[in-house]
């Protein structure tokens, strides 16, 4: 009730923030919403004053909602195609205002490609993602990154391209399932992978399936 008795204007940019995430800074916020400088910062002024928002850091401006259910009502009351522009705008802006350094906003960017409908543009992202979680031992993380990525190629024209990200997605997920013991889902997502590689006649690609159930197969006593 208090976000809708804000105006417009306010209510317009406590929505747009919501959907940049939890925390933004005010450089996205002012991208994504094309509104002048000076109107963004006294928007944000007034949302500090009336505790939706708290700044959390000067230079460069960033801010957080200052409760988790105002973040969340504020991004439910946006209609979904809005909100879909809106993460596609976000993901358009990071891309621009940090192209230097994406690989420190690799999930954001993902998230923002996700939801922003973005699919192939999704994947990539995803796939870093996962091998980002990966590689610091986040593997339920890097689980979920790349399950998203194959959810997102789902989205796309059935192409043999397709079919061989989804098989290699599937290879790059045997390592943190194996690491978190969930030995079943590895020969759910290999069985998936060789019946993709035969459909396409990839002989190299049912190989690498077949030495990969071979090998969980030893390790779990389980045929498979």
């Amino acid at each position: 009730a208090r976000i809708d008795r804000l105006p417009a204007e306010e209510r317009r940019l406590l929505q747009a923030a919501a959907v940049v995430g939890k925390d933004f800074t005010f450089d996205i916020l002012r991208a994504i919403t094309d509104l002048p400088e000076d109107s963004v910062r006294r928007a944000l002024d007034r949302l500090r004053t009336a505790e939706f928002v708290d700044e959390t850091n000067l230079i460069p401006p960033e801010y957080t909602f200052k409760h988790a259910l105002t973040h969340d009502v504020a991004y439910e009351s946006l209609p979904v195609e809005e909100r879909r522009g809106l993460h596609a705008k976000t993901l358009q802006a990071i891309e621009r205002l940090h192209a230097d350094r994406l690989a420190e906003h690799l999930e954001r960017l993902a998230h923002h490609a996700f939801y922003g409908e973005r699919w192939s543009t999704a994947v990539t992202y995803l796939r870093e993602a996962g091998r980002k979680a990966a590689g610091r031992a986040a593997n339920r993380e890097a689980v979920a990154s790349f399950e998203q990525a194959l959810a997102a190629l789902e989205h796309l024209p059935p192409t043999r391209e397709r079919s061989e990200q989804a098989i290699d997605v599937r290879f790059e997920l045997r390592n943190p399932l194996h690491l978190l013991g969930e030995f079943e889902r590895i020969f759910d997502h290999l069985g998936a992978a060789q019946d993709l590689a035969e459909a396409i006649d990839d002989q190299w690609r049912v190989g690498w399936v077949l030495s990969y159930l071979a090998q969980t197969s030893r390790l779990t006593g389980n045929p498979g």
